[in-house]
């Protein structure tokens, strides 16, 4: 559970630490799990008991990931690898028939272990569940004011927009939730959960139209940084090396 106040929070662990540093922080919701939770206590834990096992892969290296109830909390120092790990949540939800609504900040992050206990304390954390609140689609926003390394875009056209975890679609920074693997798959499963939930088709649109725009190869990248790439032939050059 998080206090707004101050985003603390408890898990297990055995390594005492006390540490105060600046991390990109990634608060996660899985969508419609408390329902499934009051709906079919049993049935719901075994699947969410198998999403915890499918989450012990996650990418872990340089990431910290905690998971409790139907939240995920996903921090580190590297924005690329929290984004690789959000993406590896979303194919861990997807492989449950499970959807993920959240949101990556940037911020001061303090954390206490202490025997079976983490306390965590971040302004970071705040933001992200407060921004996490306020999304009405499954995705995972990137806030606006975190700064993206060109890298990070020029993936989407080194090697296709499988390659970078990043997409910009409707005037958000998004993590991509789609990879070679089950990118078919994951429409199939949106569409059998709209059917399964009328009542929140709009949101299952949502993400028909993003695996839409991706099936089609559009840029999804921000006008501004690609007329900038054009410009500066930033594009051109990443696009001539890879072809040497």
């Amino acid at each position: 559970m998080i206090d707004e106040k101050n985003g603390a929070t408890s898990t297990a662990g055995e390594t005492n630490t006390d540490e105060l540093d600046t991390r990109y922080v990634g608060f996660c919701d899985i969508l419609g799990f408390s329902n499934r939770i009051l709906g079919d206590f049993n049935k719901t834990l075994e699947i969410y008991k198998h999403f915890g096992k499918s989450l012990s892969s996650l990418p872990t290296k340089d990431v910290q990931v905690t998971m409790y109830s139907d939240a995920v909390l996903i921090t580190g120092k590297s924005l690329g690898r929290v984004l690789s790990s959000v993406q590896s949540l979303w194919f861990a939800a997807l492989l449950h028939d499970l959807m993920i609504r959240g949101a990556i900040t940037k911020g001061r992050y303090w954390e206490q272990r202490e025997g079976g206990h983490l306390f965590v304390a971040s302004d970071a954390l705040v933001r992200a569940v407060k921004l996490e609140r306020s999304i009405g689609v499954p995705a995972v926003f990137v806030a606006d004011d975190v700064e993206i390394p060109d890298e990070l875009w020029l993936l989407r056209f080194h090697a296709g927009l499988f390659a970078t975890p990043l997409l910009h679609f409707r005037d958000r920074n998004i993590v991509n939730p789609f990879n070679p693997t089950w990118f078919r798959s994951a429409a199939v499963r949106a569409l059998q959960l709209m059917e399964g939930s009328p009542s929140h088709k709009d949101k299952y649109l949502w993400f028909l139209a993003l695996h839409k725009a991706v099936a089609a190869s559009q840029e999804l990248i921000p006008a501004d940084v690609l007329t900038r790439f054009l410009r500066n032939g930033v594009l051109k050059k990443a696009m001539t090396d890879d072809h040497q």
